[in-house]
């Protein structure tokens, strides 16, 4: 399976506001990670507390990103009366290799990550945001796919393969006999890979249902699922070892106290938390083996 980034293709492909924007947000999260200090916390260079390092998947552009998960950052500042620092970084790589480096006090992973981090790094569980997600394969509505095979010789916009949604991608290709004959084009977030289907730069998208519904609404709509993949399983919160216990319990608590907007889609920033059992945690075993082999490739 052709495999590539989206580098010259993306600066020429998005209306030039978006690419701006874009590219200056993307620009700051040079490295590892960038932060985003709490507003609601002006006098937080005076307090003696630091903030919270919370790390978030990158699976949107920086900006909806932050704007997704608001609202967990507000009720953990309420909760712990410490500020919350949101950081995500430029790829999933790139979150591994930070979270690793013990850049980030929680961490929200997608599962196979997470089950990675805990088996090789010790980070402790927290929370489960949902029990399963589903993957859907898009196309574009008034476009000429109707089948698999109507895929051939065209790209396909989709995340990197750290990624769950990019891995169930790159596995369903394959299944499909279309390894060779479809260029997966990796992209920075989920947004862009809906403007590249818009404009006709690629033939299909693999995004998670959670993650459509997530979308700022200046995303560009008018696609058909062509496929759904089912029950994969959703992120999880972990965090970084060395936690004192009782720090632990205290954030362990204050997320499963999240209450959910119910006025807004049920997704990973806004969904009910839960406590995950050991037996759903082995069970994604087979998942961060090849979260494993796919970390240890060269990016």
């Amino acid at each position: 399976m052709k495999d590539r980034r989206d580098d010259r293709h993306h600066a020429r492909a998005y209306d030039r506001g978006y690419d701006r924007h874009h590219t200056a947000r993307r620009s700051a999260l040079a490295g590892a990670a960038a932060a985003l200090l709490s507003a609601a916390w002006p006098a937080v260079r005076a307090q003696t507390t630091p903030p919270l390092r919370l790390g978030l998947a990158p699976y949107l552009s920086p900006a909806a990103l932050m704007a997704a998960f608001r609202n967990v950052r507000e009720h953990l500042e309420k909760r712990l009366q410490r500020p919350v620092e949101m950081r995500t970084a430029t790829d999933f790589r790139a979150l591994m290799q930070a979270s690793a480096r013990l850049e980030y006090d929680v961490v929200l992973l997608p599962a196979h990550l997470a089950r990675l981090a805990m088996t090789d790094w010790r980070f402790e569980p927290l929370a489960a945001t949902l029990a399963t997600v589903n993957v859907l394969v898009l196309v574009k509505d008034s476009g000429p796919v109707r089948s698999a095979a109507d895929l051939k010789g065209g790209q396909a916009a989709m995340l990197d393969r750290l990624s769950l949604s990019g891995s169930v991608g790159r596995n369903w290709l394959a299944q499909q006999g279309l390894a060779a004959d479809v260029t997966v084009v990796v992209m920075p977030s989920v947004n862009s890979s809906m403007f590249a289907l818009d404009r006709g730069e690629a033939v299909m998208v693999v995004i998670g249902d959670t993650q459509l519904a997530a979308l700022p609404p200046t995303t560009p709509r008018g696609e058909r699922v062509l496929v759904t993949l089912r029950d994969i399983p959703g992120p999880i919160y972990v965090a970084r070892p060395g936690l004192e216990a009782g720090e632990l319990a205290r954030i362990r608590a204050a997320l499963l106290a999240f209450e959910p907007d119910q006025r807004r889609p049920v997704a990973a920033a806004n969904a009910a938390l839960r406590a995950i059992s050991a037996a759903e945690l082995a069970s994604l075993d087979p998942y961060a083996a090849q979260a494993r082999k796919a970390l240890a490739e060269a990016p």
